[in-house]
């Protein structure tokens, strides 16, 4: 049992990997900003605000001559006495500039939509490419603009909902939501659905068992994440209904969605399973995609 997020005080003196937010002089950035801060405060890490300029030039950093990522940096400051924050400027598309800081990074965040993206899309380019491609955890805050102003509050209190569907990416989600429940005091939510396998002879197991096997089996990998962080209120939802309606549900009113990036169904070399890629692009809260570090 590997946690992506190690919260030990220990293992954070020693590994300052940054949290990175990207950043494009948007609302919503502003408000990928504040929740990346308060990541970077629950992790005990700095914080990297990362503005990519989009022009023509080489893939390099550069002097961030238009201010923004400072403007933001000293902004988050004041709201954060105490943070450490940096700042960075690069030339090249956002989607690879962060993907390739990535590397270095505990944890990438971004706004669902930049100023670029068009008003009918819950989550643009940069989001999705991110979630797919990034070297670390990536958070995608969906409506993010909702906490562009100093005066609004992050949404404390909500539970944490997370789709443990049994796979080695579900397993890396499972830690990072109960790191998440547990530095912010929420109760998880664990979802796993199930479905009748199709036989074309015979007749399958009835389906009081096959949801009885579900919930046992999910109860079995939840153990040792229970036993490790006890202080957690866990509530287990198992339902006979395809994964993505279940998860958007649950998300509703929750501080945010937990996801592996592929369930047990992603074909190898896939990078964002289908019910992640749903789930990304529909819910209301943000998302965490689990990547290992």
């Amino acid at each position: 049992m590997k946690d992506p997020f190690l919260h030990q005080e220990g293992v954070m003196a020693t590994n300052r990997q940054p949290v990175i937010v990207g950043i494009d002089g948007s609302p919503a950035s502003f408000g990928a900003v504040r929740w990346a801060a308060d990541e970077a405060v629950r992790l005990r890490l700095p914080l990297k605000i990362v503005h990519a300029l989009e022009m023509h030039g080489p893939f390099e950093e550069d002097v961030d001559e238009h201010g923004l990522a400072i403007d933001a940096a000293n902004e988050i400051r004041h709201l954060s006495p105490g943070l450490h924050v940096t700042t960075a400027s690069w030339y090249g598309e956002p989607a690879r500039v962060l993907v390739e800081l990535s590397r270095h990074a505990r944890l990438v965040v971004v706004g669902s939509r930049g100023s670029g993206g068009f008003s009918s899309l819950l989550v643009g380019s940069v989001g999705i490419h991110l979630a797919g491609h990034a070297h670390c955890p990536a958070l995608v805050v969906h409506h993010a603009e909702r906490w562009s102003g100093p005066e609004s509050s992050l949404p404390y209190g909500r539970p944490v909902v997370v789709g443990a569907d049994g796979s080695a990416d579900g397993e890396l989600a499972l830690g990072l939501a109960f790191a998440e429940a547990a530095a912010r005091t929420v109760p998880l939510v664990a979802v796993r659905t199930w479905h009748e396998p199709e036989h074309r002879w015979g007749l399958s197991a009835g389906r009081t068992v096959l949801a009885a096997n579900t919930r046992r089996e999910l109860e079995t990998d939840l153990e040792p994440w229970q036993a490790k962080y006890e202080s957690v209120a866990v509530d287990l939802r198992v339902e006979h209904c395809p994964s993505v309606p279940v998860l958007l549900d649950a998300a509703r009113g929750a501080l945010m969605v937990v996801l592996g990036a592929r369930g047990r169904g992603g074909f190898e070399g896939m990078r964002l399973g289908a019910v992640s890629r749903q789930v990304l692009e529909h819910a209301d809260v943000p998302v965490l995609v689990a990547r290992q570090s």
